[in-house]
Parts: C-alpha cells; sequence; structure tokens
C-alpha cells in the first residue's frame, strides 16, 4: 500500500505537463539557456520569502551538524534525508513563483518523495565518484548532467531512473552552459563563506532557487489549483 501511495504523489506532481514530451522536444530541438536571468531570479525568488530560507537552512544545517556525531547510523542517516531536506527549497520557490499560498511546513515536503530522492542522489554519488575515479572527465560530465534529478523527481512525477535519464539527456544538450552556470553558483556560495560565512545563509538558498529558475524556465513548472 505504501509503494502505492508514494507512486499517486510522483503521478500527481507532474500535473498539467507532458515531460517526456516536453524532454523529448528540448532534445531534439535545443533551448536558450538564459545564465544571468536564472541567478537575478533565484535571489528574487529568495527575498521574497528571506527568513522563511534562512531558518530552514539553519535546520538543515543543525540536522546535518548533529548527524555528524552519530557513528556510521548518522552517515547513512544524511544520505537518506538530506536530499528530501534540499528539495524543500525548489518546493517552496516553485509556490512562491506561482503566487501560490505556503507555509513553512511545506519545506519539508520532499520527504513526500523520499524513496525516489534518496536513490537519485545515492546512484548520482556513486557514479560520479565511479568517473572520477577512473578518468575524471566522466565524472565531472555526470556531475553537472544530473543536476536536475532532484527536479525531475520533484515536479515531474518521475522514479529516481527515468529523472537521472531526463536530467542527464536535457542538460548534456547546453553541458557547457550548465558547468559554467554551476561554477559560477559555486563561487557566488564561495563569497558566502567568506563573508565570515554567514553570507552563505543567503548565497545558498539563492543559488538552489537559481537552478530551480532554470528548470522552470527550459522544463517547465505546473501551478496547483
Amino acid at each position: 500500500m505504501e509503494e502505492k501511495g508514494s507512486d499517486q504523489k510522483l503521478a500527481s506532481a507532474a500535473g498539467s505537463i507532458d515531460y517526456d514530451a516536453k524532454c523529448e522536444k528540448l532534445i531534439a530541438e535545443g533551448y536558450e539557456f538564459k545564465f544571468g536571468e536564472y541567478i537575478n531570479k533565484g535571489f528574487e525568488l529568495f527575498k521574497k520569502n528571506a527568513g522563511g530560507f534562512i531558518g530552514y537552512l539553519l535546520i538543515v544545517m543543525i540536522i546535518s551538524f548533529v548527524l555528524t556525531f552519530v557513528p556510521v547510523v548518522g552517515a547513512l542517516a544524511s544520505v537518506v534525508i538530506l536530499p528530501a531536506l534540499y528539495a524543500g527549497f525548489f518546493i517552496v520557490g516553485k509556490k512562491i513563483l506561482h503566487d501560490e499560498p505556503y507555509e513553512f511546513g511545506d519545506f519539508f515536503k520532499g520527504f513526500d518523495y523520499l524513496l525516489h530522492l534518496f536513490l537519485g542522489n545515492f546512484i548520482v554519488g556513486i557514479f560520479v565518484a565511479i568517473g572520477i575515479v577512473l578518468l575524471i572527465i566522466p565524472g565531472i560530465y555526470l556531475g553537472v548532467a544530473y543536476a536536475w534529478v532532484s527536479l525531475f523527481i520533484v515536479f515531474a512525477g518521475k522514479e529516481f531512473w527515468p529523472a537521472m535519464e531526463l536530467s542527464r539527456k536535457v542538460i548534456s544538450k547546453k553541458w557547457f552552459s550548465f558547468l559554467g552556470f554551476l561554477i559560477v553558483l559555486g563561487l557566488i556560495n564561495l563569497a558566502g563563506l567568506i563573508a565570515l560565512g554567514i553570507g552563505i545563509l543567503v548565497t545558498a538558498p539563492a543559488t538552489m532557487l537559481a537552478l530551480f529558475a532554470a528548470f522552470h524556465d527550459i522544463v517547465g513548472t505546473t501551478k496547483e489549483e
């Protein structure tokens, strides 16, 4: 019964967009990548609920910190729950973008997709690690190409493997643009850390929202009715 309920949640996440058809078109025809626009949009979304995003990030950071002191079990728990916690930024960002009502508890709705978020991110981590160990370049390629796995799971209602494949195929059309984009997002977070570490409370949510903004513009997300 739990598996059926999970499938229903994934199916309902897809909304009215035919993501398979949309992605086939993107893969066949390509798309425009609006580098600066996505970064600006990320900060705009952050500003609309700055207190909520900062508060939630602090909770995530505290959970991560506590788990580091629990041998083995803490590490396993981190692998399982952190992808669901990070997905909360995307979920609330989508609600803000679509002018949908939201509350602080919506940050935790990533747990509705816990199994596939865990499996997707865990397998991606393994693939990237193997790629880096073998030749480095394959690991870098996969690390970039799988950047949208969680977004396809949450917004397109995909299970972990189809989400991985769609992310890889769509991002590969503009792989170098995404590489540059992710490098810039990383540099923004580095600047946040340099600013006495406090700046990361702004830059971390804003850069995750920028990644969401790119997904929304290129692939699409639906407004909840």
